[in-house]
């Protein structure tokens, strides 16, 4: 446990990044290449296709792929069509097959073509598809191996899908750098004097931090009896979760999970997030929320959903501004050809330094000495 009235401890900025690392192209291009595409790139989740024939495209890709599931389990398949590159679904359903809306070439749910009219004979063009990996769920495609990576984290229990169903699916774009956003999810420091829900609900003179090589969770306690809400958002969440609970303050109050570079895990009671961001360039960021519940709240308590996603909702706003605050300041001084950068406060910015650490050695430039 950390408390903060005591903790005062200053770490050297030797780690943080050059301001030129957040709005430079080239930088982002090494990013993307050594960073963003080694993954793990998250996809989405086995829930998002619960059933066999269902299917859903990645609207964070401009729905240029989709999850499938078919006899084999869940596959990751392009949506473009082979013929002339149209995109072919769109959203969620349930198929038997994919047809192209434009010239009706026929796949079945492996990606096979099945027909093409009007060819005599059926040109050997499959729909392109990538391997996944799965951990609790979670669908990556990327090289790395998440099971073996996350084998040390001991809250894994809590990341427990089983009896959860996907709620709803919200992507918003912030004009900031990737890295910004990640930052403001990752530090302690902002949340007392910004976010005054939710730090009366979460309590920051209770908390431990965990790190893997990549990756790192911030357990969280609850305010005691979650009795003082900061806003009248969170008071509708607080006492929804306090009905649930039957009264009891929850064994913990949250797990805020980040496995680098972009993927966020978050744990509330009776609540799992799943956030991924996605980077378009050096100052446009995509961030996909996925809300799943125990299926009895998602179909039977909407108050309780629809409490705890307006108090979610509530601090993301609240951080999407900080973000382009954040953003501003930097780029003034980029743009006047200065940098500069304060010491990290421990234990609070704990994480982002962890995070920086990582990056850099992705990067192949380490901190100065």
């Amino acid at each position: 446990m950390s408390d903060i009235a005591a903790v005062r401890h200053l770490r050297p900025a030797n780690a943080q990044l050059p301001l030129a690392w957040y709005f430079d192209p080239e930088i982002f291009a090494l990013e993307k290449k050594l960073v963003l595409e080694a993954g793990p790139n998250y996809v989405g989740h086995e829930l998002m296709v619960p059933n066999p024939g269902d299917y859903r495209t990645l609207a964070q890709l401009d729905h240029s792929k989709m999850l499938v599931r078919n006899e084999a389990g869940v596959e990751l398949l392009s949506n473009v069509c082979r013929h002339r590159q149209s995109i072919m679904l769109e959203g969620s359903g349930h198929a038997d097959s994919i047809v192209c809306p434009l010239h009706r070439w026929t796949y079945d749910l492996r990606g096979e073509l099945l027909g093409a009219p009007h060819f005599g004979e059926t040109p050997c063009l499959g729909l392109a598809s990538a391997p996944l990996t799965s951990w609790q769920g979670l669908l990556f495609a990327g090289p790395r191996d998440p099971r073996r990576e996350l084998a040390a984290l001991t809250v894994a229990a809590d990341f427990d899908f089983s009896g959860y169903v996907l709620d709803r699916v919200l992507i918003e774009d912030h004009p900031v750098n990737w890295k910004i956003f990640l930052e403001l999810y990752l530090e302690l420091y902002h949340v007392e004097p910004y976010h005054p829900g939710l730090s009366n609900y979460a309590d920051l003179r209770d908390f431990r931090i965990e790190y893997g090589e990549n990756w790192s969770v911030q357990i969280m306690g609850a305010k005691a009896g979650l009795a003082a809400p900061g806003t009248p958002a969170y008071r509708s969440w607080q006492q929804a979760c306090l009905g649930r609970l039957e009264g009891r303050t929850p064994k913990q109050g949250a797990l805020w999970m980040t496995y680098y570079p972009e993927v966020m895990l978050e744990w509330y009671p009776n609540v799992l997030v799943v956030s991924s961001i996605v980077p378009r360039g050096p100052g446009l960021t995509r961030n996909v929320v996925e809300f799943y519940y125990p299926e009895e709240i998602a179909l039977f308590e909407r108050e309780f959903v629809q409490a705890q996603q307006a108090a979610y909702l509530e601090t993301a706003a609240e951080d999407g501004e900080l973000c382009t605050r954040v953003a501003r300041g930097r780029r003034a001084l980029y743009e006047q050809g200065q940098d500069d950068a304060g010491p990290y406060q421990s234990p609070l910015e704990d994480t982002l330094l962890h995070f920086h650490e990582w990056l850099r050695a992705r990067l192949g430039r380490p901190a100065a000495a």
